[in-house]
């Protein structure tokens, strides 16, 4: 099988998964997306594991849904599924995801992305949902996207399904950082490594909090909520990060 996703440990703690089909601009193809469920999957199984930057080989991030693929009825559903187990990996896994984007992203690609915890892109970074005028449905990723990304404006790129770049991206909530190109990995260490000196247990806590919220509305939140709080407040984690502030030291993680 072709090596279409590329894994390698950058430093304790934090891994880079590398979409790899430059030759087809990183099109989203079934095998290159089940291959990339298994590595998260994988990933997340071994607990010293605790951010994935997510990043592609080549000029383009991703082009989005291999069309070649997609044009074929006998491979549809199929197509559909991976795109839609992809997205739910990267949302629900214990791994904190970080998107590094460079040059184009789009459609699948882009949804992808927005399926990342936070997103990095390259100040030359465009990014664009087409899908209208492939005679396409962006069904599955407005899912991630209506997370990120206010009513108006996700009505405004997928109507008109122009290309933004990297500063309207941001503005409209797909991207948190921007940075010049040679530097997109250096801040995706950076920011790995900060949420790395965080306590394990509790990023992974946070994710699960973060996704109930924004997946399960406000109602009976309230009560929810602050049970996770004292949960939080009481764990050995807690015990140990007041402890260290205290005593003015790094904290422990266990």
């Amino acid at each position: 099988m072709t090596e279409l996703i590329r894994v390698e440990t950058i430093e304790p703690g934090i891994v880079a998964v590398t979409l790899n089909r430059p030759d087809r601009r990183n099109a989203l193809s079934i095998d290159l997306l089940e291959q990339l469920c298994t590595q998260i999957d994988r990933l997340a199984d071994d607990r010293a594991n605790r951010t994935v930057i997510l990043r592609s080989v080549g000029p383009v991030f991703s082009a989005g849904l291999d069309l070649r693929e997609a044009a074929d009825n006998s491979l549809v559903e199929r197509s559909a599924e991976a795109v839609k187990r992809a997205l739910d990996t990267l949302r629900e896994t214990s791994l904190i995801v970080i998107a590094a984007v460079q040059g184009g992203s789009f459609a699948g690609g882009a949804g992808l992305m927005a399926a990342c915890d936070i997103v990095i892109a390259a100040d030359d970074a465009t990014i664009g949902f087409p899908e209208a005028r492939r005679g396409l449905l962006p069904a599955l990723i407005c899912g991630v996207l209506r997370h990120r990304v206010r009513e108006g404006d996700l009505r405004d790129l997928f109507f008109a399904g122009d290309a933004i770049d990297a500063r309207r991206a941001q503005q409209v909530g797909l991207v948190q950082r921007i940075v010049p190109p040679a530097r997109l990995l250096d801040e995706a260490i950076a920011v790995a490594r900060s949420i790395v000196a965080g306590g394990p247990e509790t990023i992974r806590h946070t994710k699960t909090l973060l996704n109930a919220t924004f997946d399960g509305g406000s109602e009976g939140a309230g009560p929810k909520l602050i049970e996770t709080h004292l949960a939080a407040r009481h764990s050995q984690e807690a015990q140990e990060g007041l402890a260290a502030f205290i005593e003015k030291r790094e904290p422990n993680w266990k």
